[in-house]
């Protein structure tokens, strides 16, 4: 039995060995063909990814950044492919490659280090110089006054931590998407308002970023910005590994690919070009207002809104003042002298002060207290201080300062309302004349008291003296035009605008006032704002982008576009204006050299109705929200015409921060009423064929020679933005 007893064991155990021999094969074999079923999976979703990927067009990711920014409203097309996988040698599993470059877009005529600055210029991000392409995050275009804007998407080689760093001369920042939206880019890395040499990634801690996980195979939407002053310009966006001997290098091509090919659009084509965080389109985002604004030309202003007021009925003013016959001794009945005009128009003045004076360059701003009849050239604006004596100090004369315990007293300066149009002239930093609060109140409540003497009137009372504008015929008269808000007997609130004439008296005495014979303005009246281009892509969407934002805010739809197009390769003009929100336009394309007088005329000759308005301008403007409700009160037919003056901003302002110069020697802005300009001839053709440059003051001499009068303020928000005329009025398309 003990025999037996070994034998059984040996069975029993090889039975066991045999048993677990088998559930290990029957185990790796469930796991080899688990393993050959995910492989299928994992090759056939690759290739379905390849698939799709070959048949996706380039386009934009649709971005929306703030309900509050303006949409594009077209559908944007699908996102950019990453370009297709390349069959090896031997023809077996493709090497996936990328395209190599990542778009570039240059913003030319910037001044500034300041990123602010290239922010705040009113072309960024949609209507850059140049659009191309780099193969590398590293770049130095040997340029000055510009700015950069880099994006594309990058694509890891690894699933790692990785760490970016940025260098740079002037300002820079980056940023990166957390995938390949540019919805998601968060800020990584800047050099702030300073600079860096080349490669000093260690300059400041805010050049380098916080590690980040990126995954292989994924493709990140990344997003960089440069400004650049003058100097060595430069700009470089390195990257490492998280790890203790991690080195900063360069990235480049291999790592890169574009959001979008645009070698074969327009530069008039602008839906594909992504606005994130870093960069959108501010056109429509309201310019903050604060208790203690960059200058007071940016403060609010009732005029700025004017369009706004409900008008109080016309009846109620009909027959307010008796009528007098109104022939200013200004007012010329021949023809006068060639470019003569200039030097006969007179500014008029406003109450209250609108701050359009100029006050950020101490230079140009001496200019205004100098023509102050009490200034003291010798002693400068130390003559406008009265030292007062101090009993209880003893006065030291030692000749030098500091004298800590003298005190002074000073008289209440308004040099502003003693200007002249002499001083308007030749101080292009003075702004409209202000007239006294005296004055100004003296012809309101001779008004009011108008009102008051009738019994459709009387329960009105005013709210605020919203403007008032004086042109004065020395020792003659001056002619008014008075707005007031005005409260109703039911708290209703309206707006009262009308024309007055008074006569020259002393002020002590009660002041008469009439209404002048055939001087009222139209406020239905239709305006036509005509502009003659030729490839200007990017300024005419501006233009048009301009008109949108007046009709937006004022609902007006008595004003109409024309555009004269002289051939333009660089855009479709009508398609754009189709596409506009606009109460209407008109345009026509010419064929030749581009001609401003030509176009300009071309423009006037499709109005036909002689008793709208005509508003003859130029691109490369801002305009303020009430320039047609401007140009409607201050255009008389058959009496007046305006012509504003706009302030040409300097290199590195913008509407934001409105540095710059008055353009007063400038008339090419100019509204006209048609049956007067029909009356005058019309626009010079014949001079001026395909040349410009002192046909806005032939046009005064002739306007003045007919006996009309020229309206000349300085217009709040009212900008001619800085550029240089390289590449204008030609096929500017470098992308």
């Amino acid at each position: 039995m003990l025999c037996i007893i070994p034998g059984s064991v040996s069975s029993k155990m090889f039975a066991v060995r045999a048993f677990n021999h088998r559930k290990t094969m029957l185990y790796s074999f469930n796991l080899l063909i688990i393993c050959i079923v995910i492989y299928v999976f994992i090759s056939l979703r690759a290739n379905h990814v390849d698939a799709r990927e070959k048949n996706l067009h380039a386009g934009p990711a649709k971005t929306n950044v703030n309900q509050d920014i303006y949409k594009r409203e077209a559908p944007l097309e699908n996102e950019p492919p990453e370009a297709q996988g390349m069959p090896t040698a031997d023809d077996q599993q493709p090497i996936k490659t990328h395209q190599g470059r990542v778009n570039m877009h240059v913003f030319e005529d910037c001044c500034g280090g300041s990123l602010d600055q290239l922010r705040n210029n009113l072309l960024y991000p949609l209507f850059p110089n140049v659009r191309t392409t780099v193969s590398r995050l590293t770049v130095s275009p040997q340029w000055s006054n510009y700015g950069l804007r880099i994006f594309g998407y990058l694509h890891p080689s690894e699933t790692e931590e990785f760490i970016f760093a940025v260098a740079s001369d002037d300002n820079s920042e980056f940023w990166l998407s957390l995938d390949e939206s540019p919805e998601n880019i968060q800020l990584l890395a800047y050099v702030g308002n300073e600079w860096t040499a080349p490669g000093e990634f260690g300059k400041f801690a805010s050049q380098i970023s916080k590690p980040l996980l990126l995954v292989k195979d994924m493709k990140y939407f990344f997003e960089v910005v440069l400004k650049q002053n003058t100097g060595i310009d430069h700009l470089e966006i390195a990257w490492r590994l998280n790890h203790d001997n991690g080195t900063f290098s360069v990235i480049t091509s291999e790592f890169l690919s574009l959001y979008g090919d645009e070698s074969s659009l327009q530069m008039g084509d602008i839906e594909h070009i992504p606005q994130t965080k870093a960069s959108y389109d501010r056109l429509l985002e309201s310019i903050p207002s604060s208790p203690h604004p960059v200058g007071e030309k940016i403060r609010e202003d009732p005029r700025d809104h004017i369009y706004k007021y409900k008008m109080l009925d016309e009846s109620y003013l009909k027959d307010l003042f008796p009528e007098c016959h109104y022939k200013p001794s200004y007012v010329f009945t021949k023809q006068i002298e060639r470019y003569q005009g200039v030097y006969l128009v007179h500014f008029s003045s406003v109450y209250p002060n609108d701050y359009t004076r100029q006050t950020h360059d101490l230079n140009d701003e001496m200019c205004f207290y100098t023509q102050d009849p009490s200034f003291q050239a010798d002693k400068g604006l130390a003559a406008y201080l009265t030292e007062v004596e101090d009993p209880d100090v003893q006065k030291i004369d030692t000749g030098e300062g500091p004298f800590w315990q003298r005190v002074y007293d000073v008289k209440p300066l308004n040099p502003a309302s003693k200007q002249t149009t002499v001083v308007a002239n030749s101080c292009r930093t003075a702004g409209n004349i202000v007239m006294s609060q005296d004055h100004a109140m003296h012809i309101v409540r001779a008004f009011l008291k108008a009102l008051h003497s009738r019994e459709e009137t009387r329960g009105y009372s005013l709210l605020r003296v919203v403007n008032v504008v004086r042109r004065e015929d020395k020792d003659v008269g001056s002619r008014y035009l008075v707005e007031l808000e005005l409260v109703g007997p039911h708290s209703q609130k309206v707006l009262v605008s009308r024309y007055v004439y008074a006569q020259a008296e002393d002020s002590s005495k009660q002041m008469f006032l009439c209404s002048p014979k055939a001087f009222n303005w139209n406020p239905s009246a239709t305006v036509h704002v005509i502009v003659a281009v030729k490839n200007q892509a990017r300024w005419i969407i501006q233009f048009i982008r301009e008109m949108e934002k007046v009709y937006r805010a004022t609902g007006d739809k008595n004003f109409n576009v024309i555009i004269i197009d002289y051939n333009s390769s660089d855009m479709d003009i009508e398609k754009r204006l189709k596409k506009a929100k606009l109460p209407s336009y008109k345009f026509k394309r010419m064929e030749g050299n581009f001609q401003r007088t030509g176009g300009l005329q071309a423009g006037i000759d499709l109005v036909e109705d002689e008793h709208s308005i005509l508003f003859l301008c130029d691109l490369h403007l801002y305009y303020p929200v009430n320039i047609i409700n401007s140009i409607r009160k201050h255009c008389i037919e058959g009496k007046m015409v305006y012509a504003p003056v706009v302030l040409r901003l300097d290199c590195d302002a913008s509407p934001r921060v409105p540095n710059g110069l008055w353009e007063v020697a400038g008339y090419g802005l100019m509204g006209i009423y048609k049956s007067d300009m029909d009356r005058i001839g019309g626009m010079n053709t014949i001079e001026f064929t395909d040349t410009w440059g002192g046909e806005d003051w032939e046009l005064l001499d002739r306007i003045l020679g007919n006996g009309l009068e020229v309206e000349r303020l300085h217009l709040r928000h009212f900008f001619h933005h800085f550029h240089s005329k390289r590449g204008m009025w030609v096929n500017n398309n470098p992308g």
